[in-house]
């Protein structure tokens, strides 16, 4: 398969789970993602997916040999602190919520730790730690495959707000109210 064979079906993957993420935001009652429950197709689904789609961009990053932009070891500057703030805030937010919790399966409602000022740490944590590697790798392919699974992230609260309502009603509709989705 030659090297744009490959680009397109990676970009498939992304554009999958981009597809998981709009079909659960405008079918809520059918929805993929949260999967709420472990090793049900919804979930095998959604992270199998995520997860070829993270892995398939670390490919292309270390493959990649195209560059974004004229630029050389300055990139690291700015790629390693945003990957590493990125970092900080997926694990503060792992360890409030837990991983059990973390993978879309039903748990309990924590406004404690990094969801004290934001409803989706977790999320914000990837959208740094992927902006991070977009600035590192340089490469364009890279770029276009971490920008979707960004857009996948600041859209999945859509999909899982509905949820959160019907699962935790006034408790998460007043949390909502006085705490940012994002920052």
């Amino acid at each position: 398969m030659s090297e744009n064979g490959i680009f397109l079906l990676i970009m498939a993957i992304h554009y999958a789970y981009l597809g998981i993420i709009l079909w659960s935001i405008i079918f809520p009652e059918k929805r993929i993602w949260p999967p709420l429950q472990k090793w049900t197709w919804k979930y095998i689904v959604s992270w199998g997916l995520f997860l070829s789609a993270f892995v398939s961009n670390i490919i292309m990053m270390l493959t990649d040999k195209s560059r974004l932009l004229p630029i050389g070891n300055e990139r690291y500057y700015l790629g390693i602190p945003l990957i590493t703030v990125g970092l900080l805030f997926l694990v503060w937010g792992v360890q409030a919520l837990g991983v059990k919790s973390s993978s879309g399966i039903a748990g309990e409602f924590i406004t404690t730790g990094p969801y004290k000022f934001t409803r989706n740490p977790q999320y914000i944590g990837d959208i740094f730690l992927f902006m991070g590697i977009i600035v590192i790798s340089n490469s364009p392919h890279v770029f276009v495959g971490l920008s979707l699974l960004i857009l996948s992230l600041i859209l999945m609260p859509l999909a899982e707000e509905h949820w959160l309502e019907e699962a935790f009603g006034d408790t998460y509709i007043r949390y909502k109210k006085t705490t940012p989705r994002f920052l």
